[in-house]
């Protein structure tokens, strides 16, 4: 059986006979998980143990959904890829059927996987994943998957904050002003706490937004929090080595917003975010 052979299912790639009640199949006699044509000289029980994993016998349909999610970032499913019947992946996870019907429906939310009545659910092009989904971020920090949002977030930031900081020169209020302070200020005094200093240093990115005053600006910089708080946190954390460079950063920000200097602020800015 090829994973592109049509089923009846309409959604999800499930065979009627699949049905919990249904043809009573012990998990010992039923067919095994298949795996594509294509031979890599892995044998397919170790193939799909090497791209799932092991789950606990108290998995839920966000743990598959966790599970099938990481494979696909770490490459194990690739775009285009079919992904196994769902009768298959429920006894490769040991879990019900209708755990892993629920648990592809929380990856299709993600806009990782696509399903075609009668087909296998495939992974979806790259270019239609969710990558702004917390769910997401929080499973490429589960399996280390984040050189390629990491980099992205990054010319993100600049292309955003950097004119933020201009825009907050310019319209400022005294309010703005007294919250980016009161953050620097804290910033000073948490150079020997890590986590402490991550915290303040969002805090002061978020002020600095918030400065811009413009409300489809504002509403666009939500949709991206959890994104832009990754990669904040991320960039400050590894080493306290990067702390007093951070700060001297935060510095020349918020002098030049203090001074109503939007291209100072700019380029302060730019020159931050490249640290």
């Amino acid at each position: 059986m090829r994973y592109d052979d049509p089923v009846d299912d309409e959604t999800l790639g499930v065979r009627p006979q699949d049905s919990d009640s249904g043809n009573g199949a012990s998990p010992a006699s039923a067919a095994p998980i298949p795996v594509p044509d294509a031979s890599d000289g892995v044998a397919p029980d170790a193939r799909t143990r090497r791209a799932f994993g092991s789950l606990s016998a108290q998995t839920l349909p966000r743990q598959v959904a966790r599970a099938l999610v990481g494979s696909m970032l770490l490459g194990h499913f690739k775009p285009g890829d079919p992904l196994p019947a769902a009768a298959d992946l429920a006894r490769e996870f040991q879990v019900s059927r209708p755990v892993v019907r629920e648990a592809l429906k929380i990856v299709a939310t993600l806009g990782m996987v696509t399903s075609r009545q009668g087909r296998y659910s495939r992974v979806a092009d790259r270019a239609a994943w969710n990558d702004l989904s917390a769910e997401l971020l929080a499973a490429r920090l589960e399996v280390g998957a984040l050189d390629d949002i990491m980099a992205d977030s990054l010319e993100l930031r600049r292309v955003i904050e950097t004119e933020a900081a201009a825009l907050a020169a310019e319209r400022a209020t005294r309010e703005d002003l007294d919250a980016m302070r009161r953050e620097y200020e804290a910033l000073g005094r948490s150079t020997a706490d890590v986590s402490a200093y991550t915290a303040h240093d969002i805090a002061f990115h978020d002020a600095i937004l918030r400065a811009t005053h413009n409300r489809l600006f504002l509403q666009l910089i939500e949709q991206m929090r959890d994104v832009l708080t990754l990669t904040r946190t991320i960039s400050v954390t590894p080493t306290t080595v990067r702390v007093p460079q951070s700060q001297e950063g935060h510095a020349a920000v918020f002098e030049a917003i203090s001074a109503r200097a939007p291209e100072r602020a700019r380029q302060a800015m730019e020159g931050h975010l490249r640290l």
